[in-house]
């Protein structure tokens, strides 16, 4: 549907479709059929552009190693940067193409003489959560035709153009190369393939005490208190040890946090090193879970950020986003 509507604005709009790594390459296949269809479908050209090599090196390999670690990566924000991004833009070059639009419900504005990301206007299906990290190289080329409609609207303009499989299409939802596998079953067949090493270990209270065994990190999540397989049923996950494959669980310990200190993030270049800046704070891409209140600070290569109220349940390895009303400001991984 950008495609189209790009085209009836007038653009010469030129279709190009990623093929990633995939852990089922059959359903990639249709897929990317479906792709050459649409294409022909409303007249526009089409390539498909192979980077599944890459895509395994710098987001599936780091999936796996972040939940070996013990933490919850989100794949979608190191694909975007350094993958989907950087290969539209390299293939647009080539086509003599200056911009590279995409389906995201997003808007972007230009204040300033600089490029943000805002939420869409249909909050309900805003990915805006996704894209904190995108440089303004990045942004100035991007284009986002789908950011000021409702995903209702666009179902409906798609019926009107004769487009009933894409007006019906169910959302994808989950992580895309696993294609509707759970990322612990994914996992567990690497390593009963010997692709990775998933080692068991001990749970243990805050004393050190051993309780019991898991299976592996991987399996676990801050704040997890079913399939523990202790005696007791009122432990919960409080930390993940990588070094020692301990899982430390509590009874009574508290997953709230008030304030933390990121060392990998990524700002719009307006924000003054040394200034407070008011914020509301996402930790998690779902709507549903409200953004938080609190205050953003760089000082050096760290940035301080302090939640009026404790933030629950904070999980290593997942962004957190900050806005401004509905601007995005930046983000960071949560380490």
């Amino acid at each position: 549907m950008s495609a189209l509507l790009l085209k009836q604005q007038g653009f010469e709009v030129i279709g190009l479709t990623l093929k990633t790594w995939h852990l089922h390459p059959e359903k990639q296949e249709k897929e990317l059929t479906k792709a050459s269809h649409l294409a022909k479908e409303i007249e526009i050209e089409h390539s498909i552009l192979d980077i599944s090599r890459e895509f395994k090196e710098e987001v599936v390999d780091y999936f796996c190693d972040e939940y070996l670690s013990g933490r919850t990566p989100n794949p979608c924000n190191r694909c975007n940067p350094l993958i989907k991004w950087p290969w539209l833009l390299k293939k647009a070059d080539e086509l003599d193409c200056w911009h590279v639009a995409t389906g995201h419900y997003v808007r972007k504005e230009l204040e300033n003489g600089l490029w943000y990301i805002k939420k869409g206007s249909d909050y309900s299906k805003d990915q805006s959560y996704f894209l904190w990290n995108l440089s303004q190289e990045i942004l100035k080329r991007a284009l986002f035709p789908l950011g000021h409609l409702t995903k209702n609207e666009v179902r409906k303009m798609a019926l009107q153009n004769g487009l009933k499989e894409t007006a019906q299409k169910q959302e994808s939802m989950g992580v895309c190369f696993l294609g509707g596998t759970n990322y612990r079953d994914f996992l567990e067949e690497k390593h009963t393939k010997k692709e990775l090493t998933i080692n068991h270990g001990d749970i243990v209270d805050e004393t050190g005490k051993t309780l019991g065994q898991h299976p592996g990190l991987p399996f676990f999540t801050i704040g997890q208190k079913k399939g523990l397989g202790l005696k007791e049923k009122n432990y919960f996950v409080k930390q993940m040890q990588r070094e020692s494959n301990k899982i430390i669980v509590s009874k009574s310990a508290t997953l709230s946090t008030k304030t933390l200190t990121l060392s990998s993030f990524h700002l719009t270049p307006s924000l003054l090193p040394n200034k407070r800046y008011d914020v509301d704070i996402r930790v998690r891409g779902i709507d549903k879970v409200p953004s938080l209140p609190g205050t953003i600070c760089l000082k050096e290569d760290k940035l301080k950020v302090d939640f009026v109220e404790e933030a629950w349940g904070i999980t290593p390895g997942q962004s957190i986003v900050f806005y401004t009303k509905d601007t995005i400001l930046g983000g960071g991984i949560i380490s």
